[in-house]
């Protein structure tokens, strides 16, 4: 199936692009992207007039919560959150209970993910899925290393 997005301010800042284009998507790919482009047979056309087209938001901060609160936040629920807002990935904090921060946690959150989820999950390298603790990270710092300007120099 494709998809024309016809007439929409596309904005896309890795490539310098903000104007007024159409975006052809067959599948899951952008085909084509330019002004006025013609409409392929079997092609729904969805007129973006006065709407911003770009890509995906990643939010590096959602609070899933599952396991063990799932009374306030599940995989399910904050992935849908995220893709009425415009988010395409979410990067999931390790405040659950119990804590995510050994495999067994991780591996669990990440299969709920595969199941449940309905924005991108792949691995944190790629900084879209980051449902391990900062312990998996051996790039971040460590609790103490964080200081602010006032305590830098103390």
């Amino acid at each position: 199936m494709s998809l024309l997005i016809r007439n929409g301010r596309v904005i896309d800042p890795a490539g310098s692009v903000d104007s007024v284009q159409d975006v052809l998507l067959k599948g899951d790919r952008i085909e084509r992207v330019g002004k006025t482009l013609a409409v392929p047979a079997d092609t729904k056309v969805l007129d973006a007039t006065g709407k911003i087209v770009c890509p995906g938001f990643i939010d590096l901060h959602v609070h899933l919560r599952e396991p063990g609160q799932e009374y306030k936040e599940t995989v399910a629920t904050g992935t849908r959150a995220a893709a009425a807002g415009g988010f395409t990935a979410v990067c999931a904090m390790a405040n659950t209970h119990p804590v995510n921060d050994n495999r067994a946690v991780t591996d669990y959150i990440r299969a709920r993910a595969e199941t449940d989820g309905i924005v991108r999950r792949s691995a944190p390298s790629r900084a879209t899925w980051a449902a391990r603790s900062w312990r998996s990270w051996p790039s971040w710092p460590r609790p103490g290393a964080w200081r602010s300007p006032t305590t830098a120099s103390a």
